[in-house]
């Protein structure tokens, strides 16, 4: 089954750089508008396209050479950046099958005027 969702990803998933501090390396995923089922969207800001909440994304990618340091890790695809809010493996019994992921939009660290 993991075999299977790789292909589709490598066949419809987009191009995604995965930088972390061990390094940075390509991979194929999914990343798409996370839609929220408690209409958690509503207090968000109205777009000509759509609401805006700050951006929270759902991606799926393939668990094999994925990332290894969640916490610093940066996600960029299509000159969007992003960081790691959660992510979990998917199982079908002993398995792994894919990674989920939710993502928010990455800011650079703020410098202190006074360090």
């Amino acid at each position: 089954m993991q075999k299977n969702i790789s292909k589709m990803l490598q066949k419809y998933g987009s191009d995604v750089t995965v930088k972390d501090k061990l390094g940075s390396f390509e991979i194929k995923a999914i990343i798409q508008p996370l839609m929220y089922k408690n209409k958690m969207y509503l207090g968000g800001s109205e777009l000509s396209a759509g609401y805006y909440d700050a951006g929270h994304y759902l991606m799926i990618a393939s668990c094999s050479d994925f990332v290894r340091d969640y916490r610093s890790a940066v996600i960029t695809c299509n000159s969007e950046s992003y960081t790691i809010k959660r992510s979990e493996r998917v199982h079908l019994g002993e398995d792994d099958l894919y990674i989920w992921a939710v993502l928010t939009t990455y800011s650079p660290p703020m410098e202190d005027d006074y360090a």
